[in-house]
């Protein structure tokens, strides 16, 4: 009994031997352990389970690889050009006519300069009436007035300085005070004469006549720029009409009147100067 006993248990162990080798279990005889061979199927088991996961999830690349990613995208990238069109930081003036420029707003001020058609210049200020525009003297160093006029002026100008006229220059000729007028009638010489007193602000212009017995004859003018003649009109108690006077020296002037029918020669004198000679200029 115990010899068959023995004989079936051999049997069993190689019946068992062979249902291992069939179902491919790792085998003993190759040197390998069980537990290396359990590792290494578990291990694979994780690999397969990453690749299938590889389809779902982001990848994230490791820092080497993100660096060399992010690189080859700059390369790779055109950088727009931005183009800056630069702003005007000084007003410019030009113009259409060639105009004077002087020291002042006036032809009461001095010539100084002038800027021309083509020319430009900076312009620095201007006038508080906004008539004329204080810029850089184009002929010389240091600003001058210029008419706004035939002015074009481009660049900012919100910020521009206000300007008050310089004093005006000492008129080269006067005209208020006390006066002696001649008139004179072509067709009847010689002249008669009369006391005249002008009166002046500014460039207006006032004047009294005394004819004597209670006549008078007032004026009403404006005088130029330059101070040298004087244009306006006249009134008595039975006429009127125009006249104009030209400077002659400094205490004398010549002129001339109309009534509305005839010119006639019209001048005075004073600081015993004398009547000009001619007395008109028309």
């Amino acid at each position: 009994m115990k010899k068959w006993k023995w004989i079936s248990l051999v049997l069993i162990g190689i019946i068992a031997i062979g249902l291992l080798s069939a179902c491919n279990l790792p085998s003993i005889s190759n040197g390998i352990s069980v537990e290396d061979r359990v590792a290494t199927s578990v291990q694979q088991t994780q690999n397969a389970n990453s690749d299938g996961q590889a389809d779902t999830e982001e990848v994230v690349p490791d820092a080497a690889t993100a660096t060399a990613t992010q690189t080859l995208q700059s390369s790779d990238t055109a950088t727009a050009t931005i183009t800056l069109t630069p702003t005007q930081e000084k007003p410019i003036v030009s113009v259409s006519v060639d105009t004077n420029c002087r020291s002042g707003p006036g032809k009461i001020y001095d010539w100084i300069g002038a800027l021309l058609v083509g020319e430009n210049a900076e312009v620095v200020g201007r006038s508080v009436d906004g008539q004329y525009w204080v810029i850089k003297n184009p002929d010389r160093a240091g600003n001058c007035w210029l008419w706004g006029n035939y002015a074009m002026v481009t660049g900012p100008t919100a910020g521009l300085a206000q300007y008050t006229p310089p004093p005006t220059p000492t008129p080269v000729f006067y005209w208020a005070g006390n006066w002696t007028t001649y008139t004179l009638d072509p067709a009847n010489p010689p002249s008669v004469s009369y006391p005249i007193s002008f009166s002046v602000d500014g460039n207006e212009f006032t004047g009294l006549i005394d004819l004597g017995g209670g006549s008078y004859v007032n004026l009403t003018g404006t005088i130029s720029e330059d101070f040298l003649s004087v244009t306006g009109t006249w009134i008595s108690s039975s006429a009127d009409g125009t006249f104009k006077f030209y400077a002659l020296g400094a205490n004398q002037f010549q002129g001339n009147g109309f009534n509305g029918m005839e010119v006639f020669g019209w001048c005075g004198s004073r600081s015993g100067a004398g009547e000009p000679s001619p007395c008109e200029k028309y």
